[in-house]
């Protein structure tokens, strides 16, 4: 789509013997390869904005392949937009009007149906979990509401929800970092419910030990669930085995608890490491949860097409 082959010649006209001749980095050219239409109609004028007229504005094709360009070469939005011919200040205005305007959420949910299409998220084995992501200024910002003592420090919280077979994202939520997970379980499952029509297992650690989830995934998506039951802790005077074991076996209910389907679950690990170290997710000079959210939506569809990209490779 964008493939940069214009050629430019050094001072000295004609005569001089040497070409340059700009080539994307190998690791953005799939970027390149995939049509962003889809953006373009998202980002259409209403009849009442046509009216009010104004500019004609930058391809928003252009506009919207750059920003992911940065994402994936963690450039500054100067380098970006001199490589583009656009200035900085509007990939930065830009950035915030495809997040104001829900473009990066429903451009997400697209390709989350065009996966479902193609066979790449099966639904078998789906794995939930989140990430806590550091502030930059490791400081409190807007959205990050407090402290975590367990992190020990303020941040942002990714909750996600992936295919662990094709290690494909399905849904996901951002909030502050102390929000607990189990809360986000079910709204998380909630937004992924009609790609789960033939989920078997929902994976995830001992965070997400409720029995409300248990009976949500039970009732409403016909899996079970592989959760680990929680240890009991301190040991009361009436506690009686015969009385552990009753309440073990009530909570085993609509629970997987073999290591072999558990062990699965490691493919969310896997998909945040990818987002952390490929994609550059908490390393961005950023503040705010706002900024946080276009960081992650950028990261998750970079992400997204590289798994397309590698699907029509094969």
């Amino acid at each position: 789509m964008y493939c940069g082959n214009n050629i430019f010649k050094p001072k000295g006209g004609d005569n001089c013997c040497m070409t340059f001749v700009p080539k994307l980095p190998h690791k953005v050219q799939y970027l390149a390869s995939f049509p962003y239409s889809f953006v373009t109609k998202l980002c259409e004028k209403t009849a009442r904005e046509k009216f009010v007229g104004g500019r004609p504005p930058y391809d928003r094709e252009l506009v919207f392949f750059l920003l992911l360009m940065k994402k994936v070469t963690n450039w500054s939005y100067r380098t970006i937009g001199e490589m583009g011919g656009i200035s900085h200040s509007t990939l930065i205005r830009a950035n915030t009007y495809f997040l104001k305007k829900h473009v990066y959420e429903k451009y997400f949910v697209e390709l989350v149906k065009s996966a479902y299409k193609k066979g790449l998220i099966e639904g078998k084995y789906v794995a939930m979990d989140s990430s806590f992501i550091h502030t930059f200024s490791k400081d409190g910002e807007l959205g990050s509401e407090g402290w975590n003592e367990f992190k020990e420090g303020y941040g942002f919280k990714l909750h996600l929800l992936i295919d662990c077979q094709t290690k494909f994202p399905i849904a996901l939520i951002i909030t502050n970092g102390l929000a607990a997970d189990c809360t986000l379980a079910i709204p998380l499952l909630k937004r992924a419910r009609y790609w789960l029509k033939q989920c078997g297992y929902v994976l995830a650690d001992k965070g997400y030990d409720d029995q409300d989830i248990v009976n949500w995934i039970v009732k409403s998506l016909q899996a079970k669930a592989s959760i680990p039951i929680k240890k009991v802790g301190k040991r009361g005077k009436s506690y009686t085995w015969e009385g552990a074991w009753n309440n073990f076996q009530q909570k085993a209910k609509g629970r997987s608890l073999k290591k072999s389907i558990y062990n699965k679950r490691g493919s969310i690990e896997r998909v945040f490491s990818v987002l952390k170290r490929v994609y550059h997710l908490g390393r961005e000079e950023t503040r705010g949860i706002l900024n946080f959210a276009k960081n992650v939506y950028l990261s998750l569809i970079c992400y997204c097409l590289s798994l397309f990209n590698n699907l029509d490779s094969n």
